[in-house]
């Protein structure tokens, strides 16, 4: 269950919005006090984890009701069946819980009265039959067996329908009420009332984890949130030894005691009549509470000596630790990190370190990651999707931006575009930039030019940065050498490709553009490199057309690897393989020489 959109109605700033998510990573950008921690924090509201508590202080100051509205929208997969007791599972398109889009919408009301908020309303906004006046789930079953009855005798299979299940009669009715004209409506459906209770009760266990790593928090080895971690494992320690503690807590309890019974029985040899009265109690602890914990260097300097970027750095690893750990203990297979401006403290190599490690752990299936950040280097490492840019308007209302959100975040972060070169080379996609890379390594191309030295844009590539660099191209001096695939025989137009060079070669500024002579970038790794890794054999048939041979399709029907996989291995790793005399042998050597050649001479 994956988080897929935010709406805010009077939250603080927000009169009314609604944010969408990337299934694995969100960068949220905006200046300062722009209500970038506003959405992680109704986040946390939502979930409840009570990092961050509603209070009045939080209603729109020029909200017309006194209504807060917090709405999230999930996206399932398909086969999820909601467990609402052990007998009872259910699909929520069967139950007709999701919004017209297919998604889970859930949302939250907290009404202020007399000064502070009642307990919130939990809803699900529905794609509902427009049959029944109030949606079945929010029925007693007594009413749903009286509905049943009215229509038994139209029904064949009455006697095998359990009566005693809500969730069955439910199903019955609708198969009998519902079809093909059936209108369908919006509606809220109260997960307060009759079974709808049940419902938010099983949804709560299948909802993401959320947890929230907010920029001021404390991040000394003595607070607790660096100790949390340890005193839960320390707690969890201590229950696996329990009998050891629990006999070496009755013998010191026994000697405590004696040592009473001694000292009071001394007093009553002195005549003290309020020994008398006297008794041993012997107080303990937790154990838990005796340990403590800090890091230390070889040098013997403590966590809360070391500087605020590593301090800063240890706690955000303790705050997955801790976070991962609450996944575990509760089954739950989807985690959202919410990270307030993780680089705060970081120097610029361990921003980049840190961006990759999260990049990485967002593509995970059981993941997802959002952050706020200042910072251009993270911005510029993620996709342009990934990107949020929040911007205030002339009412000073924070809006999400859509049109020209690339151009702004690059104007708000001052991100510039580089080359070290004044030749750039510009192809196609990602993966064309690491087989360029590689084949510039075959020692007769590095002699002509080290590639290493050029900046390679990808056209298509969706990153910001990549976008910065094309956007400023056109201002810029730099000459550009294009290099595309041909995508010849391959049942795509390559009218676009032809016109897109002969616009390049027309220019007056020494650019140029080369088409491919072959299919695109993957035809030009010889097909012992390919037999040899993934351990086939390719038909004659192929190999005699390996010019226009489609070699991602076929390798994806012999190893069921998707398309991006593949193309990842043939130019991230196959084209470190490829020499001179496979390429001769593929009459492809003369063509790839004539393009560095290009560039060695536009460069001088």
């Amino acid at each position: 269950m994956k988080l897929k959109s935010l709406y805010l109605k009077n939250f603080r700033a927000y009169k009314s919005i609604k944010i969408e998510f990337d299934e694995n990573l969100n960068v949220i950008i905006g200046q300062n006090d722009i209500g970038k921690s506003t959405i992680l924090e109704a986040l946390d509201i939502f979930f409840g984890q009570e990092v961050v508590k509603i209070d009045k202080s939080d209603l729109n100051v020029h909200s017309l009701d006194n209504e807060i509205i917090i709405g999230v929208e999930f996206n399932i997969d398909k086969d999820f069946k909601l467990v609402i007791d052990t007998t009872n599972p259910t699909k929520l398109d069967e139950e007709f819980l999701l919004n017209k889009d297919g998604y889970l919408e859930i949302f939250k009301k907290f009404e202020l009265q007399n000064n502070k908020f009642n307990k919130e309303k939990v809803f699900i906004k529905a794609f509902y039959p427009n049959i029944f006046e109030i949606p079945l789930v929010n029925l007693k079953i007594t009413k749903l067996k009286e509905l049943l009855n009215q229509v038994k005798n139209n029904l064949n299979n009455y006697d095998s329908i359990d009566k005693t299940k809500s969730a069955d009669i439910r199903k019955a009715l609708y198969f009998y009420h519902i079809n093909e004209d059936t209108n369908f409506k919006l509606v809220d459906i109260d997960l307060q009332q009759e079974e709808g209770k049940d419902i938010w009760k099983a949804l709560q266990k299948e909802l993401p984890l959320y947890f929230l790593f907010q920029s001021d928090r404390q991040n000394k080895d003595s607070d607790g949130d660096i100790q949390n971690p340890l005193k839960s494992a320390t707690k969890q320690i201590i229950a696996n030894l329990e009998d050891e503690f629990e006999e070496l807590k009755n013998k010191i309890q026994e000697k405590l005691e004696e040592i009473g019974n001694e000292t009071i029985e001394k007093m009553k040899d002195m005549g003290l009549e309020i020994a008398n009265n006297l008794k041993p109690v012997v107080n303990n602890k937790n154990w838990d509470s005796l340990f403590s914990f800090t890091l230390e260097s070889d040098d013997g300097i403590p966590l809360n000596k070391r500087g605020s970027g590593f301090r800063r750095m240890v706690l955000l690893n303790y705050f997955r630790a801790e976070a991962e750990r609450k996944a575990n203990e509760k089954n739950n297979k989807h985690i959202i990190y919410a990270l307030e401006e993780p680089e705060t403290a970081q120097h610029p190599n361990h921003q980049k370190i840190l961006i990759e490690s999260l990049i990485k752990l967002s593509n995970k299936d059981n993941y997802q990651i959002i952050i706020t950040t200042h910072t251009p280097e993270i911005a510029k490492m993620v996709l342009k999707d990934q990107l949020i840019y929040i911007e205030r308007n002339e009412e000073n209302v924070p809006l999400l931006i859509e049109d020209n959100k690339l151009l702004k975040i690059a104007k708000t972060l001052g991100i510039l575009p580089f080359y070290q070169n004044k030749v750039v080379v510009c192809v196609e996609g990602e993966f064309d930039i690491l087989f360029f890379k590689n084949i510039n390594k075959i020692p007769e191309f590095k002699e002509i030019i080290n590639i290493e030295n050029i900046d390679i844009i990808p056209m298509n590539g969706s990153n910001l940065k990549n976008w910065v660099n094309k956007h400023y191209l056109k201002d810029s001096n730099v000459i550009e050498v294009h290099i595309y695939d041909s995508d010849l025989n391959s049942g795509k137009s390559t009218k676009q490709y032809l016109d897109s060079c002969k616009k390049v070669n027309e220019r007056n500024d020494n650019s140029c553009c080369f088409l491919t002579k072959k299919k695109e970038m993957e035809n030009y790794i010889h097909w012992e490199i390919i037999e040899e890794y993934f351990n086939i054999k390719i038909p004659k048939e192929q190999k005699d057309e390996w010019d226009f041979f489609d070699i991602p399709k076929y390798l994806m029907s012999k190893t069921n690897k998707p398309e991006k996989a593949i193309k990842e291995i043939l130019n991230g790793y196959l084209t470190k393989k490829i020499t001179k005399e496979h390429l001769i042998e593929l009459n492809a050597y003369d063509e790839i020489k004539s393009w560095f050649e290009k560039i060695k001479e536009l460069s001088e």
